[in-house]
């Protein structure tokens, strides 16, 4: 069986836009994903709302993506691929420039996992890392002015190029969703169920091809 982690924040968690709520495992992209693959595949979801890359808040270090990840790799490994999802938060105070530094940090830190925290279990199970950086989506303009992430949209679209050059450099791979899915028009930042389906379909087509490879 593969075993996959998708490591993200409310897009990866399933937030329904306009709501609090989330969407059912087979409407989220990972749940998708897991259906798609099917018996053979476990899809390990680990999505959070509010999640940035490092940055944290004060008392809540749980909600950074460097805060979360070494808990996940451990109880997890060993696995065959992780896929980060992350950014978005983060350019509520900070630039996609230091979001993106933030992913090569979380990207270090899997690379360096065995490194680190050695144990009798690699982190990846064949000792070959295959690391997918998903681009957070697009922040539309529709965003509530009371958002902090409202106005944010031009930031948002630095992402790709930006992550481009990130996972040359680190040499992982990379999938811009911005070519593939759209945020709602409810509330700009989150994607209704047929975008959670376009990216899950994608991903599945990368995963496949990545595995293989």
């Amino acid at each position: 069986m593969k075993h996959v982690l998708c490591f993200g924040d409310s897009n990866t968690w399933g937030f329904i836009p306009g709501t609090c709520k989330r969407y059912d495992e087979h409407t989220r992209w990972t749940g998708i994903l897991q259906d798609e693959l099917g018996a053979d595949w476990r899809i390990h979801e680990n999505g959070q709302n509010g999640r940035t890359t490092v940055f944290p808040e004060p008392g809540k270090n749980f909600m950074t993506g460097l805060g979360a990840l070494p808990y996940a790799l451990d109880t997890l490994r060993p696995l065959d691929t992780i896929i980060i999802m992350l950014g978005t938060n983060d350019l509520k105070e900070h630039s996609a420039q230091a979001s993106v530094n933030g992913v090569g940090t979380l990207i270090r830190t899997i690379q360096t996992f065995d490194q680190l925290y050695p144990a009798s279990v690699p982190l990846f199970g064949d000792n070959k890392p295959r690391i997918l950086v998903l681009t957070p989506i697009e922040i539309g303009e529709n965003v509530a002015e009371w958002d902090t992430l409202h106005g944010k949209g031009e930031e948002s679209r630095k992402f790709p190029a930006l992550m481009k050059g990130l996972c040359e450099w680190l040499d992982v791979e990379m999938m811009n969703t911005q070519e593939i899915v759209q945020p709602s028009k409810v509330d700009g930042i989150h994607m209704m169920p047929e975008e959670h389906r376009k990216l899950a379909l994608a991903v599945k087509e990368r995963l496949l091809g990545l595995v293989k490879a």
